[in-house]
């Protein structure tokens, strides 16, 4: 059987990580492979030292996943580490940094595809980034529509990379859980395609009981990640609709805590504080989203919150 655990970068599901991890005996992780991993779970290197070599916005969420899986290696648990796409662009980005020039790259036709696709939504986000500093709000949500559709063209491409990764551990004949955050739905669905009936899978939402309890709607995603989706996994939607969800992403993006925040006033204190903004957003229709964001657009988090509030109590 196969497990995807669906989840976000956050403390506060490791607890529930936890007890689907130690139900298998193969755990893939949704990283790229780094030659020090093994030293880490080991305990030949330190998860301080290990640490140093990770980019990560949520480092206390990946010190407490080093000790989680070091743990469950020691208990003879296979960790390994699978994200075909990130591990391909960090070739790339090493191949550039030693002078090669992106002709050289694309010549190899194992790293085109994977430069062309993050080249695209690279250059959509920094559209999008110039945009909304400056732009009438319709062309942001244009920007914020060609952005979306970028990023489902590489997350498409991510997904059936990482399907073919894993489809050759299928063969060991034991459990696997595969880590994915949220918007990696489509995972399931080429794996689905790739396997038939030879192997069962089962799609666990990690945070599930704790959006139940706090009254959270669609698995507590935004809508930008919604509207990627669509885009993913349909290829659209109608006109109106997506520009609802990019104009409601634009107001969510600014209220929402980026900070890395730990479950210790709150158990899940990022669940609460996205069930809270997507309350919010929800309620807004798009000439709301047009008014509030030139009000918003280059306010901090707090300002926003103030401004967004104000207008709805009004």
């Amino acid at each position: 059987m196969i497990t995807i655990g669906f989840s976000s970068h956050h403390a506060e599901v490791l607890p529930y990580a936890q007890r689907q991890m130690e139900r298998h005996q193969i755990i893939v992780l949704e990283e790229a492979p780094l030659p020090e991993f093994l030293d880490m779970l080991d305990g030949r290197l330190s998860i301080d030292e290990y640490m140093m070599a990770l980019d990560s916005g949520f480092p206390e969420f990946e010190r407490l996943m080093c000790i989680l899986v070091r743990e469950l290696h020691s208990k003879g648990r296979q960790i390994i580490q699978v994200e075909p796409y990130l591990e391909t662009l960090l070739q790339i980005h090493e191949l550039l940094s030693d002078g090669k020039t992106p002709e050289d790259v694309v010549r190899d036709p194992r790293l085109e595809s994977v430069y062309k696709a993050e080249k695209r939504a690279t250059g959509a986000l920094l559209d999008y980034y110039a945009d909304s500093l400056r732009a009438p709000f319709d062309e942001v949500i244009r920007a914020v529509n060609a952005f979306a559709r970028a990023d489902a063209d590489r997350l498409v491409m991510r997904e059936r990379l990482r399907t073919e990764a894993i489809k050759p551990l299928t063969s060991h004949g034991v459990d696997i859980y595969v880590e994915a955050g949220y918007i990696h739905y489509p995972l399931y669905q080429y794996l689905k395609k790739a396997l038939g009936r030879a192997q069962r899978i089962c799609v666990v939402y990690l945070l599930a009981p704790v959006v139940r309890r706090l009254q959270g709607r669609r698995r507590n995603m935004g809508p930008g990640d919604i509207l990627t989706l669509h885009y993913a996994l349909h290829g659209g939607l109608r006109e109106d609709l997506a520009d609802l969800l990019a104009a409601r992403s634009l107001i969510y993006i600014k209220l929402l805590q980026k900070d890395e925040m730990l479950p210790v006033d709150s158990d899940a204190p990022h669940s609460e504080d996205e069930v809270r903004v997507n309350r919010v957003v929800d309620s807004l229709s798009f000439e709301d989203c047009r008014v509030l964001f030139d009000q918003i657009r280059l306010a901090k988090r707090e300002r926003a919150i103030r401004v967004v509030e104000g207008y709805l109590g009004a």
